[in-house]
């Protein structure tokens, strides 16, 4: 059985390094603690419609989240540390994707060139984190 959610809009979006949050994120939104991010978090300028949705399936005698954030962006994504993304939808709930701990978001960026009748050239970025808990609610200052 496949449980599947998708936020109803994103209005933004951000990157933390991880060596600045809280420990045991996972753990704490699993056993319904409130989780907070108190460090600064890095706006992403986003272009387009970004979607993000977390989809939970049955897996070796226990539950897997795999949630999945696509976005564009003009923006320059840090490759070289470790870092987790937050989004906030339009209802104003926010969510983190990623943790201090592994494991960690798997990042992939297309870089796209466009073309002369007005495809815009922009990188597109598909974050992808498999856990047990991966969209994680969270309390932010924004």
């Amino acid at each position: 059985m496949k449980i599947t959610q998708s936020l109803p809009g994103i209005k933004f979006i951000g990157f933390v390094e991880t060596d600045k949050l809280q420990r045991e994120m996972m753990l704490k939104a699993l056993a319904d603690l409130p989780v907070g991010i108190f460090t600064d978090i890095m706006p992403i300028a986003f272009c387009g419609v970004p979607t993000c949705t977390a989809e939970s399936t049955y897996n070796n005698n226990g539950r897997i989240e795999q949630t999945t954030l696509r976005f564009k962006t003009l923006d320059v994504m840090p490759t070289s540390r470790h870092v987790a993304f937050v989004v906030t939808d339009c209802n104003g709930q926010s969510y983190i994707i990623g943790q201090r701990e592994k494991p960690r978001p798997i990042v992939k960026i297309t870089r796209e060139t466009g073309t002369p009748d007005g495809d815009p050239a922009v990188c597109t970025v598909e974050v992808t984190l498999y856990a047990q808990k991966s969209l994680i609610p969270c309390f932010i200052n924004i």
